[in-house]
């Protein structure tokens, strides 16, 4: 077992921070799962452009943005599998798929053959697969390390994920009027493909638990549910991620190209900035956390992570871009949305982290596969949610739908608190 090193000033503090790249494994499954996070970042600012230029339809843009979840309740099983087949081979199996469908993208729209509808077939089709990728990225992140590293490791990831965030919608952004669409798309395949060479290059080998039969699998799923019910900080957890995925996600992409264009009256260039600056917000909360390793009471943080830093921006967003526009320039008020949303950033960042951490750190080793699956079921609820931000606006508005879900997402969340084994977790 590998010891932690101990801090010595600002050099020691950023050994601990960086401290998990010192494994040849992990940073090769970081590497992978960042380019093709990277290439979903652009692809989000791809899509949900592309539909509202399409359509000019709030409700479509909606579901759009929540159509890859569309199929997240098949997570559950994933998980399972997971933890039965070799993780490396399915998560370069995954990226190698994503890469096939945005070729198709980009074919359909050289050939003018593209309709609204097939957009959405090819974004089910590759969340149908992506619903295996977030438990096998996180369970062979988490196989490369020893256990002292795991908040570490999470909050390594996350930092990843989240400097993709900052930089793959601003690159998408740019690139997609030079570029075009159809260029854009084949540009996001190649980095797909790219991540799945990365992860075919994994040496680590995670212990297989049972068959991949429907029965073995499904039994499998059976004892991963009484697990988390008799450890109810891990269902806490899952609730809580649930509710965030219900009021924050939307937020950040159904509701943001809506905000750009109709309340803002910017570009695709500015909803590029707007969720760069949450990116850039979540690489600073990322860096916080795995800067202070093991964090005690993570329950207790979990809560404030999501009203102070998630619900509490959104309030504060909905309020600035109702009054601010008939006070201030366009550009100055573009740039206070930018700032709030880097408090978004933050809030998001860390509870991610914090709820990975969770679910990782108090369940046993061979539940990993099937504590991420369980994680992406709760990512299920940004679905329908999706499209009931869209139809939301349609009735109230974009500002006021997202005041409206910040209030009842922080009151919702507080009352987990009265749970005794989520605040002493």
């Amino acid at each position: 077992m590998a010891r932690l090193v101990k801090s010595t000033g600002l050099g020691g503090r950023a050994s601990e921070t960086f401290g998990s790249f010192r494994t040849r494994d992990f940073s090769l499954v970081w590497v992978s799962a960042n380019i093709a996070m990277a290439g979903r970042q652009m692809e989000v600012i791809a899509v949900l452009w592309l539909v509202l230029e399409l359509t000019g339809d709030p409700l479509l843009v909606g579901l759009a943005g929540g159509s890859a979840l569309g199929l997240a309740f098949l997570s559950v099983f994933a998980g399972a599998v997971v933890d039965r087949l070799p993780r490396r081979l399915l998560m370069a199996a995954g990226q190698f798929i994503a890469a096939v469908l945005a070729f198709v993208l980009m074919a359909l729209l050289l050939t003018d053959g593209l309709k609204v509808w097939m957009i959405f077939v090819i974004i089910l089709g590759g969340g149908a697969f992506r619903t295996i990728e977030l438990p096998v990225t996180n369970a062979l992140l988490i196989d490369t390390v020893p256990r002292e590293r795991l908040t570490n490791a999470v909050a390594m990831l996350g930092l990843g994920q989240n400097l993709t965030q900052f930089v793959g919608p601003i690159v998408g952004g740019f690139l997609y009027t030079p570029l075009t669409p159809a260029g854009l798309f084949g540009f996001i395949g190649v980095f797909y493909v790219v991540g799945g060479v990365m992860a075919l290059m994994v040496r680590t080998r995670n212990l297989t638990v049972g068959g991949t039969t429907p029965r073995q699998v499904i039994i499998g799923v059976a004892a991963g549910l009484r697990h988390v019910w008799q450890r109810k900080e891990l269902f806490m957890a899952l609730l809580i991620a649930a509710m965030y995925n219900v009021t924050g996600f939307p937020f950040t992409t159904a509701l943001m190209p809506i905000f750009a264009h109709d309340t803002l009256m910017g570009g695709v260039e500015a909803l590029g900035l707007l969720n760069g600056a949450m990116g850039a917000g979540a690489v600073l909360g990322a860096l916080v956390v795995a800067g202070l390793g093991n964090v005690r009471r993570q329950g207790w943080w979990l809560v404030w992570a999501v009203n102070g830093g998630w619900h509490g921006s959104m309030i504060l967003f909905a309020v600035a871009v109702m009054t601010l526009p008939v006070l201030l320039p366009y550009g100055l008020v573009l740039a206070i949305a930018m700032a709030i949303k880097v408090l978004t950033g933050i809030g998001r960042s860390v509870s991610l982290v914090l709820v990975m951490t969770l679910l990782m750190g108090n369940s046993d080793p061979e539940y990993r596969g099937r504590m991420g699956g369980m994680r992406v079921l709760a990512i299920q609820a940004h679905f329908p949610a999706s499209a009931l931000n869209g139809w939301m606006v349609t009735q109230i508005g974009a500002p006021l739908t997202a005041l409206s879900l910040g209030i009842a997402g922080s009151v919702a969340v507080f009352l987990c608190l009265l749970s005794r084994r989520l605040r002493e977790a």
